[in-house]
């Protein structure tokens, strides 16, 4: 077969598959709307709803008409987070406000450990009031440190606090921080300077549910010993805010992480439990087994039940993917029908970006999907080969199969996700793959199904035993993450590779996954390509963060910063970005640093008096670094290329402004 024909026959042999590319053209044009440099006219929203109307009457699969249909949706997409930024219209902070007194709704309450090991409060306060000329956020999120008596949901209070602008990214192409909290709703962050005083109780039924997901997160951590009461609180509620430092770099350290996180893991095995024990409940009582079709009644027990998990968890966007998917299985049970598995993804991808575009550019998002589609692309691959194998053989063969299912699963989900956790995380380890295998089944049989019975039964006075359970598997998976952890090879750093490989690797992996025909196999190409660029990536020498407190140099093994007591959270994501080996201070002497790099003689001063030198290539001053931002420099002895923190992020809603204090309220 010639390569014409080739490409024609795997074309119309995968005309039932092209659906699948929706959420794909529709996420790129979401991508698009992000990578601008400035913010669009509003009306380039209404201009990309028409267009995506008008490729819609092109609705049959053929050659021109996808591409109208695919550029259709890609200008949706752009319209839909156009749409998103501007009716959110986030108020952000752009500098620090001297203290005020402040009244406002709290919302949200999150239990933070200390380094000793005690717990502070960290609420997110709505609505917001203060006597002041500046135009304060509606939204922000102040940390109670101290002892402080214990704050809920839905009340208001007056407390006196300090607000201080989001941070900047801590380099040039760096995780913006801003962007994020602006899809939040987030404006600005502080800390409380006095005790919070209760004003008045509010009656909304929001509060009553946040409120009641914080009693059960306050009654783990009361109940069980740290750090299980912390992980248990994870696992059921979704708050992850009180586990200690170090359980939670085991955790990522061993790649368990994604057990910490209420993900679609967790969801379906709480719809697999109460679908078996519903559906067999039914078929205990004769008359109403007779009466009505027990699949059915299982399955719409089932979508309640995941709901109210969905929300007693707090919506994050790997649980409402699972959700979705249920949903949609559930439902083919209610009409006979069969759910097709990767049509029930790209659904759920699309309702997802439709509603929370931002999410596209988050790790949630981007591991959970990357996993789900590569497990359901190799059992499509795989399923009716191995079953014809396992009908010809015994229950030996059966248990072949169930244990080469788990390596198979943990195998194709830690490389789909691989690409993603390198480049968001910069790292991977090499035993994830060993310690899925062990941790995956201990959730999936011991630990979710103990939780539920735990939830379901300590209201009744009878939960002491599944608790009991639930406290004795949580410490074996702690003791999994802890000894994985502690092998060589468990935290591999990874310097941060170029976008273009990201991108190549991202599209071959989805152009080997969504296709059928055997054209699926030229996503090898672009994957192959992407990873050898990932390699090549071009790193600065010279780092200056956004509050000129801190300066790195990277020489290519190690990291030198200009102080070892500010910007230590900096200074840590610059060694992730550069994969550097270690942090070592800088030679300075009376506040002034020196340094030689690439042969460049460089000079840090922390004085502000001190005069630059007249024969200096280049001088970056306070005044600089207030209105660019942080800085990244590459050097050689020829050239010197610079970028910008505020340069890189562009004009956009949630950029951090240089404001003058002659032009600030006063």
């Amino acid at each position: 077969m010639n390569k014409k024909n080739f490409i024609f026959s795997s074309f119309y042999g995968d005309l039932h598959r092209w659906p699948l590319w929706i959420p794909v053209f529709f996420g790129c044009g979401i991508s698009l709307y992000f990578s601008l440099y400035e913010e669009p006219s509003f009306w380039w929203a209404y201009g990309g709803i028409i267009v995506f109307l008008l490729s819609l009457t092109f609705v049959r699969l053929q050659f021109f008409k996808i591409l109208f249909l695919a550029v259709g949706f890609l200008i949706f997409g752009f319209s839909v987070a156009l749409f998103r930024t501007h009716l959110l219209g986030t108020e952000m902070l752009h500098y620090s406000l001297p203290p005020l007194i402040f009244e406002g709704e709290v919302v949200h309450v999150e239990l933070k450990p200390t380094k000793t090991g005690s717990l502070y409060q960290r609420i997110l306060l709505t609505n917001l009031k203060a006597e002041t000329a500046e135009k304060i956020p509606q939204k922000v999120r102040l940390s109670l440190k101290g002892k402080r008596e214990r704050v809920w949901p839905g009340q208001i209070i007056r407390l006196r606090a300090k607000l201080m602008s989001i941070s900047d990214p801590g380099l040039p192409q760096g995780f913006d921080f801003r962007r994020q909290a602006y899809f939040n709703g987030l404006g600005a962050t502080g800390f409380a300077l006095s005790p919070p005083e209760v004003i008045e109780e509010t009656s909304k039924w929001q509060s009553h549910l946040v409120k009641k997901r914080e009693e059960i997160t306050a009654y783990f951590l009361k109940t069980m010993s740290p750090p299980l009461g912390a992980i248990a609180a994870a696992l059921i509620t979704g708050d992850k805010a009180a586990i200690p430092e170090k359980t939670r770099e085991d955790f990522i350290n061993s790649g368990l992480a994604h057990i910490l996180a209420i993900s679609g893991l967790h969801l379906t095995i709480i719809a697999g439990v109460v679908f078996a024990v519903f559906r067999q409940g039914v078929a205990l009582i004769p008359p109403l087994c007779l009466a009505f079709n027990s699949k059915k009644l299982a399955a719409v027990a089932t979508i309640f039940m995941t709901f109210l998990y969905l929300v007693l968890s707090g919506f994050g966007i790997p649980a409402q993917r699972a959700f979705i998917m249920i949903t949609v299985v559930m439902g083919s049970i209610l009409l006979d029908r069969t759910a097709l598995s990767m049509r029930t993804v790209a659904l759920a991808a699309f309702v997802i970006l439709l509603f929370m575009p931002e999410s596209l550019l988050g790790p949630s998002f981007q591991l959970s999907f990357a996993a789900v589609v590569a497990l359901i692309a190799g059992y499509e691959t795989w399923r009716n080969p191995l079953s014809s194998w396992m009908v010809r053989g015994g229950m030996l063969r059966k248990k072949i199969a169930y244990c080469g299912g788990l390596i198979f699963t943990s195998l194709l989900a830690t490389l789909a996700t691989l690409p993603f956790t390198i480049y968001l995380f910069h790292r991977f380890s090499v035993h994830a793959i060993l310690a899925n295998l062990v941790a995956v089944p201990l959730t999936s049989l011991v630990i979710m199904p103990s939780a539920l019975l735990t939830c379901l039964l300590t209201p009744l006075g009878l939960g002491d035993f599944p608790l009991w359970v639930f406290e004795k598997s949580l410490s074996l998976l702690i003791q999994i993450a802890e000894t994985v952890s502690s092998w060589p090879g468990s935290h591999i750093w990874v310097p941060h590779p170029p976008l273009s490989a990201f991108i190549l690797t991202v599209f071959g992996g989805l152009w080997l996954c969504l296709w059928q025909q055997p054209w699926r196999r030229l996503g090898l190409i672009p994957m192959t390509l992407g990873c050898a660029m990932g390699f090549q990536g071009d790193l600065p020498q010279v780092l200056i963060d956004g509050q000129g407190k801190l300066v790195g140099m990277y020489d290519g093994n190690n990291l030198y910063v200009s102080s070892s007591r500010k910007g230590k959270f900096t200074a840590e994501t610059w060694q992730k970005y550069l994969a550097a080996k270690e942090i070592k201070p800088m030679a300075c002497d009376e506040g002034v640093c020196q340094a030689v790099l690439q042969g460049i003689p460089l000079i840090v001063s922390s004085e502000k008096e001190r005069q630059p030198c007249p024969e200096a290539r280049l001088v970056i001053d306070w005044y600089d670094i207030w209105k660019a931002g942080g800085y990244a420099l590459w050097l050689t002895e020829k050239t010197l290329r610079i970028e910008k923190v505020r340069e890189s992020q562009g004009v956009r809603p949630w950029t951090g402004k240089a404001i003058r204090r002659q032009d600030r309220p006063t």
